[in-house]
């Protein structure tokens, strides 16, 4: 079988080919092509980079292409990937994820070289759907207010939301087209029915990054009363309100702590940090927790296992997902989770028997759950333990893979 990716982001070992640093490891899809390669399959990838070229061996090659602003369609991507078909003459076209530009831009080239019953487009985020939920809980003061770097940039949380919208626009008119996608949850399920009804879809889950596969949470080793949250870049991981949840944890539990990856809001220079940075910092200080939250700047995916398990309890608190690759991995762990109820969360942790699910928009449900695992002790572990059995089936590598070769079978 020839088989072209085309990716939103450059897989490990494309990246340490291209520049000779690190292992290659650290994304999901890197899983996912070991096991394509490991089945000899002849695999060409397209990803976004400098418009290097090159080949991992003799069965997988790889070239990048410059790509601008994600929401800015570029009518020269066609060509090149036209370019790049008649090449290489795939007998499968799979795309990963509709959130780009490039996404459009492929699936009208293998419309018009007769793919698209070859083609297969995956669903991770969908834009069109993010853009109403980008900035649930943040005061509209804070959405339409500008930091020097949001003016410099012309970039702060109300236009943020614009770009996510015109990026949705691209997204379902590719959608539109495709006749065949791949997706997890009744959530992407609805949503792609909503955009193209007439398209087959195709379910099969998702590979997660390999390190989480081994370790185990484990109450006696964590640190009491931590709790950690895996993002707190832009409003949509909801980290304002895990703030204001955070602040009734202490209440009860003084010596509570939260921790999560990024910068400290209140340590990023003036001229440089986003108004969502800004109202962070504020709510940290206005809410008293200043030395109670720790940011640990970026983590390697050996780093985040080691702070996942550290954790308490891992708190997701986002305002939309699909199927939120940081729940997973802290099922995998067996870490005691608390999620919102959004996207398709629903479909990867059980209520009450695997974790606990609140309304994105209720904070005081959150802390209310939070409290609830540090009363529960040791046995959250049990809790845990199912978790770690569900996600095990959820993100079963073998499994996945088999599945994701019989659609590509199916294409054929």
């Amino acid at each position: 079988m020839r088989l072209m990716w085309l990716c939103n982001m450059m897989p490990g070992e494309v990246r340490q080919r291209i520049t000779g640093k690190g292992s290659g490891g650290g994304l999901w899809v890197d899983q996912v092509l070991s096991g394509l390669r490991g089945l000899g399959l002849t695999v060409r990838i397209l990803c976004p980079g400098d418009g290097a070229r090159g080949s991992l061996d003799d069965k997988c090659g790889f070239a990048t292409f410059r790509e601008g602003l994600p929401y800015v369609y570029l009518p020269e991507l066609e060509k090149a990937f036209s370019q790049e078909l008649e090449a290489f003459r795939p007998d499968v076209l799979h795309i990963w994820g509709t959130e780009y530009g490039h996404t459009l831009a492929m699936v009208r080239s293998a419309e018009a070289m007769g793919l698209l019953d070859r083609t297969v487009v995956s669903i991770q985020g969908l834009c069109s759907v993010y853009a109403r939920h980008y900035a649930e809980g943040v005061p509209f003061r804070v959405q339409r207010g500008w930091t020097f770097r949001d003016l410099a940039r012309r970039d702060n949380i109300l236009r943020q939301q614009q770009a996510f919208a015109r990026r949705g626009r691209l997204e379902a008119a590719a959608l539109e087209k495709t006749r065949h996608v791949i997706g997890r949850t009744d959530w992407d399920r609805a949503c792609v029915e909503r955009i193209s009804p007439k398209a087959r879809y195709h379910f099969c889950n998702e590979t997660l990054r390999e390190p989480f596969y081994e370790g185990q949470w484990d109450y006696g080793r964590c640190r009491k009363h931590r709790i950690f949250a895996s993002s707190c870049t832009y409003p949509v991981k909801g980290f304002h309100y895990l703030l204001e949840a955070f602040a009734e944890v202490v209440k009860d539990y003084p010596d509570a702590t939260l921790a999560v990856p990024g910068k400290d809001p209140a340590q990023a220079g003036r001229l440089r940090r986003t108004n969502y940075q800004k109202y962070l910092a504020g709510q940290i200080r206005d809410l008293g927790l200043e030395g109670r939250v720790s940011f640990l700047g970026s983590l390697s995916a050996e780093q985040m296992k080691a702070a996942f398990l550290e954790a308490n309890a891992f708190a997701l608190p986002s305002t939309i997902e699909n199927s939120p690759n940081s729940l997973g991995e802290a099922m995998l762990l067996g870490v005691p989770c608390v999620a919102a109820d959004v996207g398709g969360v629903a479909d990867l942790l059980v209520r009450g028997k695997e974790g606990f699910v609140y309304p994105s928009t209720a904070p005081y449900m959150l802390a209310y759950y939070l409290k609830t695992v540090f009363a529960m002790g040791g046995l959250a572990g049990q809790m845990g333990l199912a978790a770690r059995a569900h996600a095990g089936k959820t993100h079963d590598p073998d499994k996945n893979l088999k599945n994701l070769t019989d659609i590509y079978a199916s294409l054929i």
